[in-house]
């Protein structure tokens, strides 16, 4: 079940009241738990960072050479970050420059271009995925490097290894605009067979708002569903992570002790038995090192209410090397992805089985619907599909991503 499994009926009214919460309740905490308040409404970069986390969280169980992310704006050169394997320290490297400057995506695509032609994607292809706002400034070096590519590629190759889904963060009517213009004009007839390849495709905001809509009151299988989680989250932004992280954690009625299976790419890792003391506190034992590691998880108020609304609900485990700190969110009360790739899932007692709760591992479900349709993008769909191929993201940093939409 994805990470967006039984999205809430009214959604959009809990966002708005959680986004524009100004924390004045007045309730005393027991603990604080760290994590983001929302603060407002989110920019387009703040979703931009959300939907990031979750979709590099997924892909680099498909990639274990790491995905390569590329962030532009202002008036420096694209910055490269090589090998990304995990979230670890993600936000904060992508955050050590605010939006800024001009949308020259142009010169970055070019760089992304040529390094993809640098390797023999006959081996191995590449998935380009581009998180945008609007219109690039430099339009026609874009539409110039992306009509030379599949120019070549049709020319030297007989099957296109090459792919770039733009996925339009926030509502810019240019930028939707445009981004219908590069699905319909990056195409090149194949020199070798005829066949006609299409090296562009586009997720655009009215697309996501539709497969929004139908995720509402689903059960999204654990094949897709964290990829829809991912593409859910850009359009949500922060106040909809936390409260959804919240309400799934609203079902968890007796802490988080037990027995649970870790697992990664799907694999079975260990079985952990965690022991907790109701006051927010983990002592963890199983990893393969054999080492103890403890966790921290947000609690309720004295009163006993369930956390304010302007709270988000955090769950993390230090690393048994003890280096870092991995940070959780709460897929329903019986699962937990982690910020390092991996999954809980809560062994039930005896063995049984979860009343009402089917397994993401079971998973299966056929998507339909716009949901599907996002999927059948050529980034998304590949990486649902596991297939074996150089991802890279790009990352739009430019000042068009520091606006806050109308619609939010």
């Amino acid at each position: 079940m994805g990470l967006f499994k039984s999205m809430f009926a009214t959604l959009e009214q809990e966002v708005k009241k959680a986004i524009n919460d100004d924390g004045s309740s007045g309730k005393k905490k027991k603990k604080k738990q760290r994590g983001k308040s929302s603060g407002g409404p989110p920019t387009r970069w703040e979703k931009a960072v959300i939907s990031l986390d979750k979709i590099v969280t997924q892909v680099v169980k498909v990639d274990p050479d790491g995905i390569d992310l590329v962030c532009f704006g202002g008036n420096g050169d694209p910055e490269w970050y090589r090998n990304i394997k995990n979230t670890k320290g993600l936000e904060e490297m992508v955050n050590s420059e605010r939006p800024r400057g001009a949308c020259h995506m142009g010169s970055a695509m070019d760089d992304c271009i040529n390094d993809a032609f640098d390797k023999d994607m006959t081996k191995r292809p590449v998935a380009i995925l581009v998180l945008t706002a609007g219109k690039p400034d430099d339009a026609d070096v874009l539409d110039n490097t992306l009509k030379n590519a599949v120019e070549k590629i049709a020319s030297t190759y007989e099957t296109c290894p090459l792919s770039v889904t733009f996925f339009q963060v926030g509502d810019d009517d240019a930028a939707t605009e445009y981004l219908s213009h590069l699905d319909n004009a990056m195409q090149a007839d194949c020199a070798a067979n005829g066949e006609t390849f299409d090296l562009v495709d586009t997720i655009k905001d009215e697309e996501v708002q539709q497969a929004m809509s139908e995720i509402k009151g689903t059960k999204e299988s654990g094949k897709t569903g964290a990829l829809i989680g991912a593409i859910a989250g850009a359009a949500l932004g922060v106040g909809g992570m936390y409260i959804y992280n919240n309400q799934q954690v609203k079902k968890r009625t007796a802490g988080w002790g037990g027995n649970w299976k870790v697992s990664y790419g799907g694999e079975e890792i260990c079985k952990l038995e965690i022991k907790d003391d109701q006051e927010g506190n983990l002592v963890i034992n199983g990893f393969p090192s054999g080492e103890e590691t403890t966790g921290t998880y947000t609690v309720t108020n004295d009163d006993g209410d369930e956390y304010d609304s302007e709270d988000e609900y955090a769950i993390s485990f230090m690393d048994p090397s003890g280096e870092w700190e991995v940070e959780g969110t709460v897929e329903d009360e019986h699962a937990i992805t982690w910020s390092d790739g991996t999954r809980w899932d809560e062994i039930p007692p005896d063995n049984g089985d979860w009343k009402g709760y089917a397994a993401a591992a079971a998973g299966g479900a056929a998507t339909a619907g716009a949901t599907g349709y996002l999927l059948d993008k050529k980034f998304f769909n590949k990486a649902a599909k596991k297939d074996q191929c150089d991802y890279i993201i790009i990352m739009d940093r430019s000042a068009k991503m520091a606006v806050v939409d109308d619609g939010e």
